[in-house]
């Protein structure tokens, strides 16, 4: 992230036992970088785990965002 300023992140996924919602968030919080990248940082969240194709809603909506996700982001490259 520090070696492209047009890096960005997309995440989700809230009920999972291995990679746990909050710990998640709390090291995305955490992260070595410059404050001026947190906006580059953004959160999504699906009714679902890290597994997001056992829940077809989640997994489309997961889709959809990142399809969103890319095209929003492509231009910075």
């Amino acid at each position: 992230m520090r070696g492209s300023l047009h890096f960005a992140l997309l995440m989700g996924g809230y009920f999972d036992m291995g990679t746990l919602y909050f710990g998640a968030e709390y090291e995305m919080k955490h992260l070595p970088i410059p404050a001026s990248l947190d906006k580059n940082i953004e959160y999504e969240f699906f009714e679902t785990g890290h597994m997001v194709y056992v829940n077809e809603e989640a997994l489309k909506g997961l889709h959809d965002r990142t399809v969103a996700f890319i095209k929003e982001n492509e231009k910075g490259q």
